[in-house]
């Protein structure tokens, strides 16, 4: 997984992002699991590692909801050219 370099992602104070596409010149919002899931990815964790830090950061979610989102997601970062599945 490759987080496209020339994206720009912004944490706020809440922990939740704001990232820059450059490909499109549009923002795309992160909740606090987006944040937590794009830190993963330009990290170079898989899919399964990232869930994981969903379970340690979340209280309530399991690792078969959290492998789920982190798929979905990676998925809707692939579509608009902010991933790779390199």
């Amino acid at each position: 997984m490759k987080i496209n370099p020339f994206a720009v992602m912004q944490e706020e104070v809440d922990h939740t992002g704001i990232v820059f596409n450059p490909d499109n010149n549009r923002v795309m919002t992160l909740n606090k699991s987006g944040v937590v899931l794009w830190k993963a990815f330009e990290n170079n964790l898989s899919i399964a590692e990232a869930a994981a830090l969903l379970v340690e950061n979340f209280d309530g979610i399991t690792l078969p909801d959290a492998q789920r989102d982190a798929e979905k997601f990676a998925a809707v970062l692939c579509e608009k050219n902010l991933l790779s599945m390199e």
